[in-house]
């Protein structure tokens, strides 16, 4: 039974979310696609999450709106926004390396750049 906890705790702290504020945007964003396409450009960047000691010593998240922003603008909207979060192999080689102490994640954040009239 003692040795069910520490698994339990290792398990949940696998399980995290990536929390970002879109609130602040001067333009809408729609996770729904667009009816035609060649009304934007698609746009991709990436960044990373980093989790210090178990979230002990914080973390480092990536601003979204930030890089919205700088990557985006002008814009009359973003249609089609995808986040997703995994890792890579150089992800996975420093979180192990380091004993999971630093947890590497990278953010990739996709989307369709809707072109101002």
């Amino acid at each position: 039974m003692r040795s069910l906890l520490p698994l339990t705790l290792l398990v949940a702290a696998g399980c995290q979310t990536l929390r970002y504020d879109l609130g602040s945007l001067p333009f809408p964003v729609s996770a729904s696609p667009v009816r035609d396409p060649a009304a934007g450009d698609r746009f991709v960047f990436t960044a990373k999450h980093v989790l210090w000691v178990h979230g002990l010593a914080g973390e480092s998240s990536p601003d979204v709106a930030g890089q919205l922003l700088a990557n985006v603008l002008p814009c009359a909207g973003i249609a089609d926004f995808r986040v997703q979060v995994g890792s890579s192999f150089h992800d996975w080689l420093a979180t192990h390396l380091s004993l999971g102490f630093v947890r590497m994640k990278t953010v990739t954040v996709t989307g369709l750049r809707i072109r101002p009239r």
